[in-house]
Protein backbone atom coordinates (compact mmCIF):
# COMPACT_ATOMS: atom_id res chain seq x y z
CA UNK A 1 0.00 0.00 0.00
CA UNK A 2 1.27 3.55 -1.09
CA UNK A 3 2.44 5.71 1.79
CA UNK A 4 -0.75 8.35 0.69
CA UNK A 5 -2.95 5.60 1.29
CA UNK A 6 -1.64 4.74 4.22
CA UNK A 7 -2.07 7.85 5.48
CA UNK A 8 -5.40 8.60 4.36
CA UNK A 9 -6.40 5.10 6.47
CA UNK A 10 -4.89 6.46 9.35
CA UNK A 11 -6.49 9.84 8.95
CA UNK A 12 -9.94 8.29 8.36
CA UNK A 13 -9.53 6.45 11.84
CA UNK A 14 -10.66 9.71 13.71
CA UNK A 15 -13.64 9.96 11.78
CA UNK A 16 -17.00 7.98 13.10
CA UNK A 17 -19.45 7.54 10.72
CA UNK A 18 -20.26 8.90 7.02
CA UNK A 19 -24.11 8.66 5.88
CA UNK A 20 -24.75 6.98 9.19
CA UNK A 21 -22.81 4.24 9.04
CA UNK A 22 -19.84 3.53 11.27
CA UNK A 23 -16.55 3.72 9.84
CA UNK A 24 -14.31 1.48 12.38
CA UNK A 25 -15.64 -2.30 11.61
CA UNK A 26 -14.72 -1.47 8.00
CA UNK A 27 -11.18 -0.12 7.92
CA UNK A 28 -9.51 -3.10 7.23
CA UNK A 29 -11.23 -3.46 4.02
CA UNK A 30 -8.53 -2.65 0.75
CA UNK A 31 -11.43 -1.95 -1.53
CA UNK A 32 -12.52 1.23 1.35
CA UNK A 33 -10.48 3.98 0.31
CA UNK A 34 -9.27 4.80 -3.34
CA UNK A 35 -7.66 8.18 -5.20
CA UNK A 36 -10.65 10.30 -6.83
CA UNK A 37 -9.51 12.44 -9.46
CA UNK A 38 -6.18 14.32 -10.53
CA UNK A 39 -6.02 17.65 -8.72
CA UNK A 40 -2.95 18.96 -8.19
CA UNK A 41 -3.17 20.81 -5.26
CA UNK A 42 -5.08 18.11 -2.48
CA UNK A 43 -4.70 14.85 -2.39
CA UNK A 44 -8.25 13.43 -2.97
CA UNK A 45 -9.42 9.96 -2.09
CA UNK A 46 -13.67 8.46 -2.22
CA UNK A 47 -14.21 6.92 0.78
CA UNK A 48 -17.28 3.99 0.13
CA UNK A 49 -19.04 2.33 3.15
CA UNK A 50 -21.48 -1.03 2.00
CA UNK A 51 -24.27 0.32 3.60
CA UNK A 52 -28.35 -0.41 3.19
CA UNK A 53 -28.67 1.78 0.75
CA UNK A 54 -25.98 0.86 -1.77
CA UNK A 55 -22.61 2.49 -0.91
CA UNK A 56 -22.08 5.55 1.59
CA UNK A 57 -19.59 7.61 0.09
CA UNK A 58 -17.46 10.76 1.37
CA UNK A 59 -14.35 12.71 -0.02
CA UNK A 60 -11.13 12.46 2.33
CA UNK A 61 -8.42 15.04 1.19
CA UNK A 62 -5.18 15.93 2.64
CA UNK A 63 -4.88 19.56 2.71
CA UNK A 64 -2.03 21.21 0.99
CA UNK A 65 0.21 23.05 3.51
CA UNK A 66 -0.31 26.51 1.00
CA UNK A 67 -4.11 26.56 3.29
CA UNK A 68 -3.50 26.75 6.77
CA UNK A 69 -5.59 24.86 8.92
CA UNK A 70 -7.81 27.69 9.91
CA UNK A 71 -9.57 27.62 6.37
CA UNK A 72 -11.57 24.96 7.34
CA UNK A 73 -13.38 27.23 9.71
CA UNK A 74 -14.30 29.53 6.23
CA UNK A 75 -15.53 26.78 4.49
CA UNK A 76 -17.89 25.75 7.25
CA UNK A 77 -19.34 29.25 7.68
CA UNK A 78 -20.34 29.49 3.70
CA UNK A 79 -21.15 26.03 3.13
CA UNK A 80 -23.79 26.46 6.21
CA UNK A 81 -25.29 29.81 4.71
CA UNK A 82 -25.42 27.93 1.12
CA UNK A 83 -27.61 25.09 2.81
CA UNK A 84 -29.21 27.58 4.71
CA UNK A 85 -29.77 29.13 1.26
CA UNK A 86 -31.10 26.32 -0.60
CA UNK A 87 -27.93 25.18 -2.56
CA UNK A 88 -26.20 22.25 -2.71
CA UNK A 89 -22.98 22.20 -1.29
CA UNK A 90 -20.49 19.84 -0.49
CA UNK A 91 -20.21 20.32 3.89
CA UNK A 92 -17.43 19.33 6.31
CA UNK A 93 -17.69 16.46 8.20
CA UNK A 94 -16.64 16.32 11.60
CA UNK A 95 -14.28 13.95 13.75
CA UNK A 96 -14.80 11.76 16.38
CA UNK A 97 -13.83 14.62 18.73
CA UNK A 98 -15.99 17.30 16.77
CA UNK A 99 -13.06 18.82 15.14
CA UNK A 100 -13.70 20.44 11.63
CA UNK A 101 -9.99 18.85 10.32
CA UNK A 102 -7.59 16.80 11.53
CA UNK A 103 -3.91 17.94 12.22
CA UNK A 104 -1.53 14.41 11.61
CA UNK A 105 1.46 16.80 12.00
CA UNK A 106 4.11 15.17 9.74
CA UNK A 107 1.21 13.32 8.03
CA UNK A 108 -0.20 16.56 7.34
CA UNK A 109 -4.10 17.88 7.62
CA UNK A 110 -6.55 15.61 6.64
CA UNK A 111 -10.36 16.39 6.30
CA UNK A 112 -13.75 14.74 5.20
CA UNK A 113 -16.25 16.27 3.29
CA UNK A 114 -19.97 15.07 1.93
CA UNK A 115 -19.87 13.57 -1.46
CA UNK A 116 -22.09 14.87 -4.48
CA UNK A 117 -22.65 12.37 -6.94
CA UNK A 118 -22.60 13.90 -10.21
CA UNK A 119 -19.42 14.32 -12.74
CA UNK A 120 -17.14 17.00 -13.16
CA UNK A 121 -15.47 18.17 -16.74
CA UNK A 122 -11.77 19.21 -17.51
CA UNK A 123 -12.97 21.33 -20.80
CA UNK A 124 -15.81 23.93 -21.21
CA UNK A 125 -18.16 22.87 -24.13
CA UNK A 126 -21.02 24.58 -25.47
CA UNK A 127 -23.34 22.25 -23.67
CA UNK A 128 -22.28 23.38 -20.20
CA UNK A 129 -21.72 27.05 -21.03
CA UNK A 130 -25.31 28.91 -19.81
CA UNK A 131 -25.39 25.80 -17.15
CA UNK A 132 -21.71 27.05 -15.51
CA UNK A 133 -22.74 30.42 -15.57
CA UNK A 134 -25.69 29.83 -13.85
CA UNK A 135 -24.81 27.78 -11.18
CA UNK A 136 -21.66 30.42 -10.55
CA UNK A 137 -24.49 33.42 -10.72
CA UNK A 138 -26.55 31.27 -8.01
CA UNK A 139 -23.55 30.91 -5.60
CA UNK A 140 -22.98 34.69 -5.72
CA UNK A 141 -26.30 35.53 -5.37
CA UNK A 142 -26.77 33.01 -2.51
CA UNK A 143 -23.37 34.70 -0.27
CA UNK A 144 -24.18 38.09 -1.08
CA UNK A 145 -26.42 38.71 2.01
CA UNK A 146 -23.17 37.14 4.43
CA UNK A 147 -20.91 39.12 6.25
CA UNK A 148 -18.23 37.09 7.10
CA UNK A 149 -14.12 37.58 8.52
CA UNK A 150 -12.11 35.28 6.96
CA UNK A 151 -9.90 33.17 9.56
CA UNK A 152 -7.73 32.50 6.49
CA UNK A 153 -6.19 35.01 3.84
CA UNK A 154 -4.32 34.11 1.30
CA UNK A 155 -2.31 37.46 0.68
CA UNK A 156 -1.22 38.57 -2.92
CA UNK A 157 -2.90 36.27 -5.32
CA UNK A 158 -4.12 38.90 -7.41
CA UNK A 159 -1.77 41.52 -6.37
CA UNK A 160 -1.10 42.36 -10.15
CA UNK A 161 2.21 44.64 -9.95
CA UNK A 162 3.72 41.97 -7.18
CA UNK A 163 3.13 39.46 -9.95
CA UNK A 164 5.09 41.54 -12.82
CA UNK A 165 8.14 42.36 -10.28
CA UNK A 166 8.78 38.48 -9.88
CA UNK A 167 9.17 39.01 -13.36
CA UNK A 168 11.42 42.24 -13.40
CA UNK A 169 13.28 40.14 -10.55
CA UNK A 170 13.56 36.57 -13.12
CA UNK A 171 14.66 39.07 -16.10
CA UNK A 172 17.37 40.75 -13.74
CA UNK A 173 18.13 37.25 -12.02
CA UNK A 174 18.57 35.75 -16.00
CA UNK A 175 20.75 38.72 -16.89
CA UNK A 176 23.18 38.50 -13.76
CA UNK A 177 23.58 34.47 -14.15
CA UNK A 178 24.62 34.89 -18.26
CA UNK A 179 21.86 35.05 -20.96
CA UNK A 180 23.99 32.42 -22.60
CA UNK A 181 22.05 30.11 -20.02
CA UNK A 182 18.19 31.50 -20.40
CA UNK A 183 16.13 29.98 -22.25
CA UNK A 184 15.73 31.02 -25.80
CA UNK A 185 12.86 33.41 -26.27
CA UNK A 186 12.64 34.29 -22.75
CA UNK A 187 13.53 38.01 -22.74
CA UNK A 188 11.24 39.18 -25.61
CA UNK A 189 8.32 37.30 -24.20
CA UNK A 190 9.26 39.51 -20.71
CA UNK A 191 9.17 42.39 -22.89
CA UNK A 192 5.83 41.21 -24.27
CA UNK A 193 4.01 40.58 -21.07
CA UNK A 194 5.21 44.33 -19.69
CA UNK A 195 3.94 46.02 -23.14
CA UNK A 196 0.92 43.95 -22.35
CA UNK A 197 0.48 44.40 -18.67
CA UNK A 198 1.10 48.67 -19.25
CA UNK A 199 -3.08 48.65 -21.09
CA UNK A 200 -4.42 47.15 -18.14
CA UNK A 201 -5.93 49.36 -15.58
CA UNK A 202 -4.56 49.49 -11.78
CA UNK A 203 -7.86 49.44 -10.04
CA UNK A 204 -10.31 47.01 -9.99
CA UNK A 205 -13.39 48.54 -9.72
CA UNK A 206 -16.75 47.44 -7.56
CA UNK A 207 -17.19 46.26 -4.04
CA UNK A 208 -15.71 42.92 -2.45
CA UNK A 209 -17.53 40.07 -2.28
CA UNK A 210 -17.56 36.20 -0.84
CA UNK A 211 -15.98 34.51 -4.01
CA UNK A 212 -14.97 31.02 -4.74
CA UNK A 213 -11.63 32.13 -6.00
CA UNK A 214 -10.96 29.60 -8.62
CA UNK A 215 -13.38 28.44 -11.01
CA UNK A 216 -11.59 26.30 -13.58
CA UNK A 217 -14.35 24.41 -14.78
CA UNK A 218 -13.16 20.96 -13.02
CA UNK A 219 -13.61 22.42 -9.58
CA UNK A 220 -18.06 22.90 -10.85
CA UNK A 221 -20.22 19.89 -10.41
CA UNK A 222 -22.93 18.54 -12.71
CA UNK A 223 -25.80 15.87 -12.61
CA UNK A 224 -26.59 13.36 -15.29
CA UNK A 225 -28.55 15.99 -17.62
CA UNK A 226 -25.83 18.71 -17.90
CA UNK A 227 -26.71 20.94 -15.16
CA UNK A 228 -25.03 22.61 -12.61
CA UNK A 229 -25.19 21.25 -9.33
CA UNK A 230 -22.71 22.54 -6.81
CA UNK A 231 -18.95 24.21 -6.32
CA UNK A 232 -16.15 21.82 -5.44
CA UNK A 233 -12.42 22.78 -3.99
CA UNK A 234 -13.25 25.28 -1.18
CA UNK A 235 -10.19 26.05 -0.27
CA UNK A 236 -9.40 29.50 -2.34
CA UNK A 237 -12.98 31.01 -0.89
CA UNK A 238 -12.23 34.87 -0.26
CA UNK A 239 -13.22 38.49 -0.16
CA UNK A 240 -12.31 39.33 -4.10
CA UNK A 241 -13.31 41.85 -6.67
CA UNK A 242 -16.10 40.18 -9.33
CA UNK A 243 -13.98 41.43 -11.87
CA UNK A 244 -11.19 39.31 -11.14
CA UNK A 245 -13.38 35.97 -10.32
CA UNK A 246 -15.45 36.17 -13.37
CA UNK A 247 -12.58 37.21 -14.90
CA UNK A 248 -10.60 34.63 -14.18
CA UNK A 249 -13.66 31.94 -14.73
CA UNK A 250 -13.73 33.68 -18.61
CA UNK A 251 -10.06 33.69 -19.07
CA UNK A 252 -10.30 29.80 -18.47
CA UNK A 253 -13.60 28.93 -19.75
CA UNK A 254 -13.33 30.70 -23.30
CA UNK A 255 -9.45 29.04 -23.77
CA UNK A 256 -10.60 25.79 -25.41
CA UNK A 257 -7.47 24.63 -26.16
CA UNK A 258 -6.26 25.34 -22.70
CA UNK A 259 -3.07 26.17 -21.30
CA UNK A 260 -0.49 24.18 -22.58
CA UNK A 261 -0.78 25.45 -25.88
CA UNK A 262 0.89 28.74 -27.65
CA UNK A 263 -1.72 29.29 -30.10
CA UNK A 264 -4.48 29.64 -27.45
CA UNK A 265 -7.49 32.24 -28.29
CA UNK A 266 -10.76 33.50 -26.67
CA UNK A 267 -13.69 31.88 -28.42
CA UNK A 268 -16.41 34.36 -28.12
CA UNK A 269 -18.89 31.62 -29.05
CA UNK A 270 -18.31 30.46 -25.66
CA UNK A 271 -18.50 33.62 -24.16
CA UNK A 272 -22.02 34.67 -25.32
CA UNK A 273 -23.86 31.46 -23.49
CA UNK A 274 -21.78 31.74 -20.62
CA UNK A 275 -22.39 35.62 -20.10
CA UNK A 276 -26.40 34.76 -20.48
CA UNK A 277 -26.13 31.86 -17.98
CA UNK A 278 -25.04 34.08 -15.25
CA UNK A 279 -26.75 37.07 -16.42
CA UNK A 280 -30.15 35.20 -15.60
CA UNK A 281 -29.26 35.86 -11.49
CA UNK A 282 -26.29 37.92 -11.68
CA UNK A 283 -27.84 41.28 -13.21
CA UNK A 284 -29.97 41.27 -10.04
CA UNK A 285 -26.72 42.04 -8.10
CA UNK A 286 -23.99 43.18 -10.87
CA UNK A 287 -23.31 46.49 -10.35
CA UNK A 288 -22.66 48.96 -14.28
CA UNK A 289 -18.67 48.97 -13.43
CA UNK A 290 -18.39 44.82 -12.35
CA UNK A 291 -20.47 44.78 -16.07
CA UNK A 292 -18.13 47.09 -17.77
CA UNK A 293 -14.76 45.76 -16.21
CA UNK A 294 -15.89 41.92 -16.92
CA UNK A 295 -13.66 41.55 -20.26
CA UNK A 296 -10.97 43.76 -19.06
CA UNK A 297 -11.02 41.41 -15.69
CA UNK A 298 -10.29 38.61 -17.76
CA UNK A 299 -7.29 40.54 -19.92
CA UNK A 300 -5.77 41.84 -16.57
CA UNK A 301 -5.76 37.98 -15.08
CA UNK A 302 -4.48 36.66 -18.24
CA UNK A 303 -1.66 38.74 -18.14
CA UNK A 304 -1.06 38.29 -14.75
CA UNK A 305 -0.75 34.27 -15.32
CA UNK A 306 1.69 34.94 -18.34
CA UNK A 307 3.69 36.84 -15.89
CA UNK A 308 3.60 34.00 -13.49
CA UNK A 309 4.23 31.14 -15.82
CA UNK A 310 7.53 33.39 -17.41
CA UNK A 311 9.00 34.00 -13.87
CA UNK A 312 8.90 30.50 -13.27
CA UNK A 313 10.69 29.61 -16.29
CA UNK A 314 13.66 31.40 -14.21
CA UNK A 315 12.61 30.51 -10.83
CA UNK A 316 11.47 27.06 -11.79
CA UNK A 317 9.94 27.22 -7.94
CA UNK A 318 6.09 27.06 -8.37
CA UNK A 319 4.14 25.57 -11.30
CA UNK A 320 4.57 21.47 -11.51
CA UNK A 321 5.11 20.41 -15.57
CA UNK A 322 4.57 17.36 -17.15
CA UNK A 323 7.63 15.56 -17.84
CA UNK A 324 6.18 13.23 -20.62
CA UNK A 325 5.13 16.51 -22.83
CA UNK A 326 7.85 18.63 -21.89
CA UNK A 327 11.91 18.20 -21.30
CA UNK A 328 11.67 20.26 -18.67
CA UNK A 329 10.02 22.57 -15.85
CA UNK A 330 10.94 25.86 -17.80
CA UNK A 331 9.81 24.52 -21.28
CA UNK A 332 6.51 23.56 -19.87
CA UNK A 333 6.24 27.08 -18.42
CA UNK A 334 7.68 29.00 -21.57
CA UNK A 335 4.64 26.99 -23.57
CA UNK A 336 2.53 28.27 -20.73
CA UNK A 337 3.22 32.08 -20.56
CA UNK A 338 2.97 32.32 -24.64
CA UNK A 339 -0.14 30.19 -24.27
CA UNK A 340 -1.55 33.10 -22.14
CA UNK A 341 -0.04 35.74 -24.07
CA UNK A 342 -1.54 34.94 -27.04
CA UNK A 343 -4.98 34.53 -25.21
CA UNK A 344 -4.26 37.77 -24.08
CA UNK A 345 -3.56 38.92 -27.67
CA UNK A 346 -6.80 37.55 -29.04
CA UNK A 347 -9.11 38.94 -26.32
CA UNK A 348 -7.49 42.60 -27.13
CA UNK A 349 -8.23 42.10 -30.91
CA UNK A 350 -11.89 41.05 -29.99
CA UNK A 351 -12.49 43.50 -26.83
CA UNK A 352 -15.15 45.25 -28.36
CA UNK A 353 -17.10 42.77 -29.49
CA UNK A 354 -16.75 40.65 -25.84
CA UNK A 355 -17.81 43.77 -23.93
CA UNK A 356 -21.08 44.23 -26.69
CA UNK A 357 -21.99 40.81 -25.62
CA UNK A 358 -21.52 41.76 -21.95
CA UNK A 359 -23.83 44.48 -22.46
CA UNK A 360 -26.22 42.54 -24.75
CA UNK A 361 -26.95 39.58 -22.14
CA UNK A 362 -27.18 42.35 -18.81
CA UNK A 363 -29.99 44.10 -20.62
CA UNK A 364 -31.77 40.96 -22.45
CA UNK A 365 -31.83 38.95 -18.64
Amino acid sequence: MSEALTSARAALRHYETIEGVTIAPLLDRPELIRPLGDGLINETFLVELPSANGLARAVLQRVNPLFGIAVHQDIEAITRHLQRRQLLTPVLVPTRDAQLALDLGTNGVWRVMTYIAGHTFSRMTPALAVPAGALTARFHAAVSDLEHRFHFVRTGAHDFERHLQNLRNAVAKAEQTGLEQTPPGFLTLADSIFEMAARVPAEVPGPSRICHGDLKINNLRFDDAGRGLCLLDLDTLAHLKLGLELGDALRSWCNPLGEDRTDSYFDLGLLQPILHGYAESGRRFVTVEEREFLITGALRITIQLAARFAADIINQSYFRYDSARFPSRAAHNQVRAEGQLSLARSMLAQQREAESLVLAAFTSA
